[in-house]
């Protein structure tokens, strides 16, 4: 009786283990295909990303054919899209690295919008003033000898022609100052005697923006990839946009000279590349970089 009771437990506990056995077996199958799904999905999304930076290569590509350019911004930003396109195709996609990717692809495709347009404006001013320039021309033939009244109006419009193009931020440059108890900034490239970064650039003359008040961001990016300065946070749709300082300005249809100083973090400027940017809302208007010793 003993025996058979023994057998029975035995029976017993054989079962459980078969049971358990088919449990975890079947959970390791679960987790193996949850795995493979996973890491099929990660490498769905680097091809994805992959094509999105080869479309943009090629339509640069086209626009520098087009334009038969050389040593341009426009070549230059080609060039980093390829050496990003190689970093990522040598590297296993994670969630991590597709975050950074995606980043990444936003910031260029702002990059080339904005090159592109500037392409396209420096391009096609001299063609849109020729054609409206023959335009009034033809107008003053036709209706000439109709008064005065006549001859303003086209004169006005041909001032409206020579006018600039859209809101913008040229000549940015910007230097390591020292400053003078007296107020003076002297400029200076070693770090260690630097106490601010001025940063300056022009807000061109534009017949088309809105007279008023205006903010500019300016963005300033120390060797260790840090923002300088208030580092604010903006989010837009398009993204987010942190700031080291605001241009705040009455904007009157003429050309504007605008300077900022930013100071350092912790007291101090640390030798390297700083990378200095201007932004119009969420949008890359100017960017620019310099080196202190």
């Amino acid at each position: 009786m003993e025996n058979e009771n023994n057998n029975n437990g035995i029976k017993i506990i054989t079962g459980i283990l078969a049971v358990l056995l088919v449990v975890a077996g079947a959970f390791a199958v679960k987790l193996y295909n949850q795995e493979k799904d996973t890491k099929s999905q990660l490498t769905q999304e680097k091809n994805v990303v992959l094509a999105d930076l080869k479309e943009m290569v090629d339509k640069y590509d086209v626009v520098i054919e087009e334009n038969n350019l050389k040593d341009t911004e426009l070549n230059d930003a080609r060039d980093r899209i390829q050496q990003l396109i190689t970093d990522i195709d040598a590297k296993d996609a994670t969630i991590a690295s597709l975050g950074k990717y995606r980043t990444e692809v936003f910031k260029l495709r702002k990059e080339r919008d904005f090159l592109f347009a500037q392409n396209d404006s420096l391009r096609g001013s001299n063609q849109l003033l020729a054609m409206r320039v023959d335009s009034t021309t033809y107008e003053l033939e036709v209706q000439r000898g109709k008064g005065d009244s006549l001859s303003i109006e086209n004169d006005k419009l041909a001032e409206r022609v020579s006018l600039g193009a859209a809101l913008a931020a040229n000549k940015l440059k910007a230097v390591g100052v020292i400053e003078r108890s007296s107020g003076k900034l002297v400029e200076n490239a070693r770090a260690r005697r630097v106490d601010k970064i001025r940063a300056c650039y022009t807000v061109p003359q534009n017949r088309l923006a809105e007279a008023g008040d205006r903010i500019l961001y300016v963005q300033v990016i120390d060797p260790r990839k840090r923002v300088l300065g208030d580092n604010k946070t903006l989010t837009y749709e398009e993204g987010q946009l942190t700031y080291s300082t605001i241009s705040k300005f009455f904007y009157e249809n003429q050309a504007l000279d605008i300077c900022e100083n930013i100071p350092p973090i912790d007291g101090d400027f640390e030798a390297g590349v700083y990378n200095v940017n201007v932004f119009d809302g969420p949008a890359l208007i100017a960017q620019t970089s310099f080196t202190l010793k």
